[in-house]
């Protein structure tokens, strides 16, 4: 039984390499879906990304509040204000993707915890081959018939290319 968990835990970890080198080498992209991933508890959260851009823009309308007067300033907060709800969606997007990414390319148990919470995509770049999601999918098997032990690339990855970012937008927003 121990022999058994050994070489499963074994063979994880050597297909997570095998993935880990293709994430570095942008031959597969990691998609995230921030509303799946952002909570508190989830080992990707960080309450500083939410708190941290307005406390900025707020300290920023208030320098120039004090420097060019009351009606500047004003002007300042309206469009600080805007400005953060307009693009809030957008930075905590791209933070939880890259957080994302590297705690999934820390080892095979990190992406298995990342993986049961849903929320990641495997896309294969330049492939017709269809992404892999998070928590319906087995990223595994996914690895194992995508990125061969030797080498990149299988009978699946030579299709014609498709728009891979579209395609996975439709799946996950990236």
């Amino acid at each position: 039984m121990a022999d058994r968990r050994t070489s499963r835990i074994k063979e994880d970890e050597e297909l997570h390499e095998r993935l880990r080198v293709a994430i570095l080498g942008r031959r597969i992209e990691v998609y995230t879906d921030q509303r799946m991933l952002d909570f508190q508890g989830s080992p990707i959260h960080n309450g500083w990304d939410h708190l941290l851009p307005l406390l900025v823009m707020m300290l920023l309308a208030l320098a120039i509040l004090l420097a060019a007067g009351v009606a500047v300033g004003i002007v300042a907060m309206t469009f600080g204000a805007l400005g953060h709800l307009v693009g809030i969606k957008h930075f905590l997007a791209w933070r939880i993707r890259l957080r994302a990414k590297a705690y999934a390319m820390q080892g095979a148990a990190h992406l298995d915890q990342l993986w049961h919470l849903g929320g990641v995509a495997l896309v294969v770049m330049n492939s017709s081959e269809p992404p892999c999601v998070a928590p319906r999918g087995d990223w595994r098997r996914f690895v194992r018939r995508n990125l061969q032990a030797e080498g990149f690339g299988t009978a699946a990855t030579a299709k014609a290319p498709v728009d891979v970012p579209a395609a996975a937008q439709e799946i996950i927003e990236p």
